[in-house]
């Protein structure tokens, strides 16, 4: 796809696979208007978006238009949307989330998957083990108060009960003070959980553990029918034609579901990709995740489908900032890689989030890990070699956009005007 010429109207399909999120369309919409709006304020350029979403079977899709000096683009942005799949997960009564957690774990020792993790990025093997790490911290703290609880209320309860009808049992006291100081553990242990979900996201942490466990093993029939309609989404757009290129973007374990699903569309099609150029954007991804599990041949199997199908461009943009992916890490052999191979499947870019932030909002996030993540799919603060809303907004092909290391930099000027784009670097097979 050449550059287009000033004054032509670049018309794109950009998809999008969120992680495990609950967050809904209509809820993603309004992040979309957000960010679009920052994105365009950042950029110096004008930009618009549908009012309300158009529902999909698969999801949701809505309409940004973009503008700058001498150039528009068009794109079509369309969740393909799995929420309620997770909402299901994260719904379910607190034993079956409590055996669901243990049996994951047990899995990821047992199966060697969490030594894996340490040997390929020992920061995401760290942080694999925050969530428990803090899980037991909660509970030694409530652990604690259970036998403070018991130690305080058994003389109390004692004294309460001499000269009673239960005077006769000299062991009352000790089992009321027992049960006294279970019931402080078990309050203690939930209330601090509850109270410290939302800060660290515990809950969703541990479901998604153990739905990887079982998305590695495929026990998710309904993640394979969804995957499979995804693909036939993303083949009638193609079929239906009147855009310029298609973009298949996955965040975190969307990352994954995105190339599964193209490398379901590739089983369908051999020639998907070859009449409207197909390009695969991995953001924070999660595959050796799932790769490194020795039960997940079948996605081993997809990436390098993937890796292999010429037509379809693929890039993965990794930051240092994000301890939550696998930095460094190719998703394909799941060894270590440089940066910027121009031959390498996928063509791997490494950004900086702290480069994109102001220095007031990284030091707010900087803790933040989840949202330092998620920044992969939100708009700048400021102007760097990466924003996601340059793939939405950008009038230039995403080979122009992912063929610089500058990225955006090097296709808008601070009026929002065309730069002379650089040469572009077709990415090569494998």
């Amino acid at each position: 796809m050449s550059p287009p010429h000033q004054g032509t109207t670049i018309r794109r399909h950009l998809f999008f696979v969120a992680g495990y999120d609950p967050m809904t369309a209509d809820a993603h919409h309004g992040i979309f208007t957000r960010e679009l709006a920052r994105f365009a304020d950042v950029w110096g350029i004008k930009a618009r978006v549908d009012s309300v979403p158009r529902a999909k079977r698969t999801g949701a899709t809505w309409t940004a238009r973009s503008e700058g000096p001498g150039w528009s683009t068009e794109t079509n942005f369309e969740i393909l949307a799995w929420d309620d799949l997770v909402r299901r997960d994260m719904n379910r009564s607190r034993w079956s989330h409590l055996g669901g957690t243990i049996r994951a774990l047990a899995d990821m020792i047992g199966s060697g998957t969490l030594f894996r993790y340490f040997g390929t990025s020992h920061r995401y093997g760290i942080f694999f083990c925050l969530t428990y790490l803090t899980l037991a911290a909660i509970w030694a703290v409530a652990v604690g108060l259970g036998f403070a609880a018991t130690a305080y209320a058994r003389p109390v309860v004692s004294d309460a009960l001499i000269g009673s009808f239960y005077a006769f049992n000299g062991q009352t006291g000790k089992w009321v003070a027992v049960a006294a100081g279970v019931a402080t553990t078990l309050i203690g242990g939930f209330g601090l959980m509850k109270l410290l979900n939302k800060r660290f996201r515990l809950r969703q942490s541990l479901d998604l553990a153990e739905f990887s466990v079982d998305f590695a093993h495929d026990r998710h029939p309904e993640i394979k029918e969804r995957i499979t309609a995804f693909a036939d989404r993303v083949h009638a757009v193609m079929a239906f034609g009147g855009v310029d290129e298609i973009i298949i973007a996955g965040h975190s374990l969307g990352a994954m579901h995105a190339i599964s699903l193209v490398a379901r569309a590739l089983r369908d099609d051999p020639n998907f990709g070859t009449k409207i150029p197909i390009r695969i954007l991995t953001l924070g991804s999660t595959i050796a995740k799932f790769a490194l599990h020795p039960a997940a041949d079948r996605l081993r199997g997809a990436t390098r489908t993937v890796s292999k199908a010429t037509a379809v461009g693929w890039t993965e943009y990794q930051a240092r900032d994000d301890i939550v992916s696998f930095y460094k890490v190719d998703p394909v052999t799941l060894g270590r890689i440089s940066d910027g191979d121009p031959n390498r499947r996928p063509l791997v870019r490494r950004v900086a989030i702290r480069s994109m932030l102001t220095p007031k909002t990284y030091a707010r996030f900087r803790t933040d890990v989840m949202r330092l993540h998620c920044q992969f799919f939100l708009a700048n603060d400021r102007r760097a070699p990466y924003d996601f809303y340059a793939f939405v907004c950008a009038p230039v092909p995403y080979d122009t956009l992912v063929g610089s290391p500058e990225g955006p930099l090097s296709v808008l000027a601070e009026d929002g005007s065309l730069l002379a784009p650089p040469p572009v670097t077709q990415q090569k097979g494998a």
